[in-house]
């Protein structure tokens, strides 16, 4: 009898330490993420975004040119285009610079999500094309297009070319080039249309342009909740797992986004020791729904993998 209840004592004994053992680890991840004080993203992005590719144009036109991700331009002659300052001819040689962001990962590391005037819109991607007579920026000239032809293995014949910034603003998109800093009243360049595998387009002006079109939806409002300092440096993004689109949540609330639509929700933050953290899972949107971002600790190279998989 006096071993079965010296038995019993040590069951006892070992059960109460497991308690206040799985206690304390709770307690020092709960401390963590409440005392996690984050800092800045810049850096992250500024390492990852897609690189600009450079392109020396010295022949007399027709050149054709194929970027890293499969954009291509071609039919770029100097008479096409003019100083931005002085509206002035050029010469050859010129250079022309080119970034793709076709997918999830590159159009967040671009930063521009995908939204025009406060409505989500569907996506193909992004591409920003500039160009330069020496450190001389330049421009399309009135009427003169630049033709591309950006990849996509299910075209859709509903997109249409949308154009970087609408007035006023820093990263919103609009289909209307008059509406940005264009500086012409009136456009007959612009034009998009399916393809094999691809989009063809005529921009008529040089920036950032992207492949979208608006869908028609029922307004929901979402909260976010977060523990931890400087909260607002969290980036939280909403990934449209439907619409090969996202959009940047601002101080942890989302207005006047699509209900019923299939999400993931991506967050990242760095504290400021240089630890990496994030949230990932996913949703359907209804009114009202509160997400607590359970921030989990990780690195820069797993985040990125991460974001490939979006």
């Amino acid at each position: 009898m006096a071993a079965i209840k010296k038995i019993n004592l040590f069951a006892c004994l070992f059960a109460i330490a497991g308690i206040v053992f799985l206690a304390s680890c709770s307690k020092d991840r709960t401390d963590k993420t409440t005392n996690t004080d984050y800092a800045s993203l810049d850096d992250f992005y500024n390492n990852n975004a897609p690189p600009e590719q450079s392109f020396t144009i010295d022949s007399l036109g027709g050149d054709t040119i194929t970027g890293m991700d499969g954009t291509r331009i071609w039919g770029i002659p100097k008479t096409i285009f003019m100083l931005k300052t002085t509206h002035s001819d050029i010469y050859y040689p010129y250079t022309l610079k080119l970034i793709e962001a076709y997918s999830i990962k590159n159009m967040i590391l671009s930063k521009l999500p995908n939204v025009a005037q406060s409505s989500v819109l569907k996506s193909a991607g992004e591409i920003k094309v500039t160009a330069f007579k020496n450190t001389n920026e330049l421009m399309l000239k009135q009427n003169c297009g630049l033709s591309m032809a950006a990849p996509d293995s299910t075209p859709d014949a509903a997109m249409k070319v949308y154009y970087g910034f609408t007035n006023g603003t820093t990263n919103d998109w609009n289909m209307d080039v008059t509406q940005t800093d264009y500086i012409f009243t009136t456009d007959t360049v612009t034009h998009i249309s399916t393809g094999s595998n691809r989009y063809w387009m005529k921009i008529a002006k040089l920036g950032w342009t992207s492949i979208d079109h608006t869908f028609t939806y029922t307004n929901s409002d979402i909260t976010f909740t977060a523990a931890g300092t400087n909260t607002n440096l969290i980036d939280v993004y909403m990934i449209f797992k439907n619409r090969h689109s996202y959009v940047k949540v601002d101080n942890l609330a989302a207005s006047n986004m699509p209900s019923g639509e299939p999400i993931t929700i991506f967050a990242i933050a760095k504290d400021s020791g240089g630890t990496m953290y994030y949230f990932m899972q996913d949703y359907t949107i209804s009114n009202g729904l509160v997400i607590d971002l359970q921030m989990n600790s990780s690195t820069e190279s797993q985040i990125l993998a991460l974001m490939a998989g979006l």
